[in-house]
């Protein structure tokens, strides 16, 4: 009995650090398929001669063709992960992009994730 009281206390010891290690990860994932969705949409823009933009909104984001307008990918932000953007990203057809500025954050937690895209189409994530 002393054995399963003993497993059971350490068992409650180690779930709030478990929790906080999935939350973590979760917002890892979100931020670098972010980043790989914001390169394939830098991408297509090149290489298709052709405006793109992802249009943000709180819990997915949409990669559309500007010109005739079509969707190209549309992907909801994984359960408790919330994204905020300073503007719409655009890409235009010769790799240029207005800069701006995306927050994504986990609900529960202080951590969050800075993706910038700098005028000239790079992507870097703080």
């Amino acid at each position: 009995m002393v054995t399963i009281t003993v497993m059971g206390i350490l068992f409650g010891l180690s779930v709030p650090p478990v929790l906080g290690l999935l939350r973590s990860s979760r917002l890892t994932g979100a931020s670098n398929t972010l980043v790989g969705d914001l390169r394939y949409g830098r991408a297509l823009a090149s290489s298709q001669a052709s405006m793109y933009q992802i249009r943000f909104s709180a819990n997915s984001y949409t990669l559309v063709r500007v010109s005739p307008y079509a969707v190209a990918l549309t992907r909801a932000l994984p359960r408790g992960i919330g994204c905020t953007a300073s503007d719409t990203a655009s890409f235009y057809a010769w790799g240029l992009t207005d800069p701006i500025v995306i927050t994504m954050s986990s609900t529960g937690s202080s951590k969050c994730d800075t993706i910038r895209i700098l005028a000239n189409g790079n992507v870097t994530r703080d």
